[in-house]
């Protein structure tokens, strides 16, 4: 223990210190997490929670719960052993058969440690209150669906009871000479909450900076500041939230653009990662100034530069007057439109993200299309844990080419480093070396650097190209209704033009005809792409790819005005090891090009609208006229 650590513990510091110091050494040194449990184990025999009841503003004391009947725990045992043990497992350690495909991993019970609550940082959460609307809710961004529909409430309540009687072995909520109960008195504080205004989303914006939050958020909070280091309570790799998609804050499911919930996870912390609790060196106001702009963040109707970070008076404004996207409520994320449309641009087409074409009030809330992007699990090498999750596609086209410009948040810039013994064409990799990750690496959760361990594999990938892809069927005039190439590479009957980008600046044009056969280069249309910008900044890549509208027909797609169509899209993360067949991918869309509206059309409307003015004041006029004419009679 360090001379700085023992100070700590002597000197009665609050345990949100020193979560914050364990944080802090996990960032600079990228510590195991056994560290963590050293802090924990001092805060234990060191630090008392009475010290954090007594200094943190906003929460209070409650009584810890008598445990629950018997037959209550034999009847949520057998909720256990028919729904939850094949990810949590069966001892509930987290090492289900399921669990080595999952990111994060499932919860491991044993210890107590559970991430979202209305209770102080380190504390046990609230049975009734986090842990059942954990098991009614699920948790977004990760694996845990919500049991609502599925299980009664009697039944989450049963299960609740086994769990925390059974398979928590380490603490106990009965247990009243170590445990305490200090509960965040969320709705209260929130009747009294900052609004959201431009002022408060600026002052938020300071204070991430002035509490360091960056660091491992990133300047623009996409959770790039510290991606590689940062490990949870089991040595498993764990990466900052992306601030810029609340639909997948942990406790906010149904209720995405809420801000209470990110005010509860800057009180409260996260228990088990190194997300600390602020409650003790920030007020309760400046919490709510956070909670303002982090969820001013979350993607809205308008994509608002925040230059790195720095807010002005007027970037605050442009979020606080930003409407949030709608929420799918099968799905908890943004509402997808399936159609991409390409709007007609006069003269050359725009070459970076800065064109105001691209923003035209109009165009961009109806034009700026989000594809949810899932794991390729069809095929091995599949991609369980897939790390981006959508990308946003905008598109303009003048009389000979259309051009789209991708974003998308990728916490790491991903190039190839190391040479490879395979063509870009070629998609078999077996061969290379290039396989499937194997389950059962959960045996080594007792040392989670053993090289087969999972803990161990994700981190140690190679490291490829990032990359992004789009296909289109060659003849998709001859596609049969509703039939469509297949979205893997396309099959033999209808194969497909592909275009893809790799983060070492390459830019190919291929023809795919199966997910299993080699992509055939196409040298001459790839002379005929354009890579106008690939920029990673800040958490997040920007690809602009022109291409003609129309080139070799019998070889590549040709584009016309008004026609459906299907187009899917691929992403790969270098970082996570995604290479040929491992990846993301989307399903189907359709793009369809807008046809110009005649600039006589315009000419038209105006004149219609003038005659219609005409008409009508002359109808009320004889109008007028007539009942002056009866009235005299």
């Amino acid at each position: 223990m360090s001379m700085e650590q023992t100070y700590i513990v002597n000197s009665g510091t609050t345990r949100e210190t020193m979560n914050r110091l364990e944080m802090d050494s996990r960032w600079r040194l990228g510590a195991p997490a056994s560290l963590l449990a050293l802090g924990v184990l001092m805060v234990g025999v060191g630090l008392g929670s009475p010290a954090f009841a007594q200094e943190a503003e906003g929460f209070v004391t409650n009584t810890l719960p008598g445990p629950p009947p018997a037959e209550q725990v034999e009847a949520g045992k057998r909720v256990y052993f028919t729904k939850c043990v094949w990810c949590h497992g069966v001892n509930g350690s987290g090492d289900g058969p399921g669990a080595d495909r999952l990111w994060p991993r499932p919860r491991n019970f044993n210890a107590g440690t559970f991430k979202i609550r209305h209770t102080a940082s380190g504390e046990l959460p609230l049975i009734d209150v986090d842990l059942l609307q954990t098991v009614t809710h699920g948790l977004p961004g990760s694996a845990m669906p919500s049991w609502e529909g599925i299980l009664s409430e009697d039944q989450r309540r049963d299960v609740l009871a086994f769990v925390t009687t059974e398979l928590v072995q380490e603490r106990s909520w009965q247990d009243e000479e170590f445990e305490e109960l200090h509960v965040l008195e969320l709705d209260k504080l929130a009747a009294a909450a900052v609004p959201a205004s431009a002022e408060s989303i600026k002052r938020g914006s300071e204070l991430v900076i002035e509490n360091k939050c960056i660091e491992c958020h990133g300047l623009e909070g996409r959770g790039d500041g510290n991606a590689f280091n940062l490990k949870d309570d089991w040595g498993f790799s764990i990466q900052p939230a992306d601030w810029h998609k609340c639909w997948n804050f942990r406790g906010s499911r149904q209720d995405a653009y809420n801000v209470k919930n990110i005010f509860r996870t800057f009180s409260t912390g996260i228990n088990g990662t190194p997300m600390p609790s602020f409650a003790d060196n920030t007020t309760v106001e400046d919490r709510w100034h956070i909670a303002n702009y982090v969820g001013s963040l979350c993607e809205r109707d308008t994509d608002v530069d925040i230059a790195g970070g720095q807010v002005t008076d007027e970037i605050a404004a442009t979020l606080a007057s930003a409407k949030p996207r709608g929420i799918d409520p099968l799905t908890d994320k943004p509402k997808v439109n399936f159609v991409i449309p390409s709007k007609f641009a006069e003269g050359e087409l725009p070459k970076d993200e800065h064109d105001p074409r691209w923003y035209d009030e109009r165009w961009e809330k109806e034009g700026r299309r989000i594809v949810a992007i899932g794991g390729q699990i069809t095929h091995k090498p599949r991609n369980f844990v897939t790390r981006i999750d959508d990308i946003w596609v905008q598109s303009l086209y003048n009389e000979t080419h259309v051009t789209m410009m991708f974003r998308w948040d990728d916490r790491t810039k991903s190039i190839q480093e190391d040479e490879v013994d395979w063509d870009p064409y070629e998609v078999n990799l077996a061969d290379y070396g290039i396989v499937e990750q194997e389950p059962g690496g959960s045996r080594f959760d007792d040392d989670g650097m053993h090289p087969d361990s999972i803990a161990a594999k994700q981190t140690s990938y190679q490291v490829f190209n990032d990359g992004l892809a789009f296909q289109m069927p060659i003849k998709f005039q001859e596609l049969p209704p509703p039939r469509k190439p297949r979205y893997f590479w396309g099959d033999e009957g209808f194969p497909v033009d592909i275009a893809k980008w790799t983060a070492d600046g390459n830019l190919l044009a291929y023809e795919g005809t199966g997910w299993d056969q080699d992509l055939e280069g196409r040298d001459d249309f790839t002379e005929q792409l354009k890579l106008e910008k690939a920029e990673w900044k800040d958490g997040r890549w920007t690809v602009i790819i022109s291409r003609p509208l129309k080139a070799d027909y019998e070889a590549d797609t040709y584009i016309e005005l008004g026609k459906y169509i299907p187009i899917n899209f691929f992403v790969w993360d270098g970082h996570n090891g995604d290479v040929g067949r491992k990846m993301g991918v989307s399903a189907f869309y359709y793009l369809v090009l807008e046809p110009p509206i005649p600039s006589e059309a315009k000419w038209y409307a105006g004149l219609a609208a003038v005659g219609l003015v005409i008409v009508e004041g002359w109808i009320l006029t004889r109008r007028s006229n007539r009942r002056k004419e009866l009235g005299t009679k």
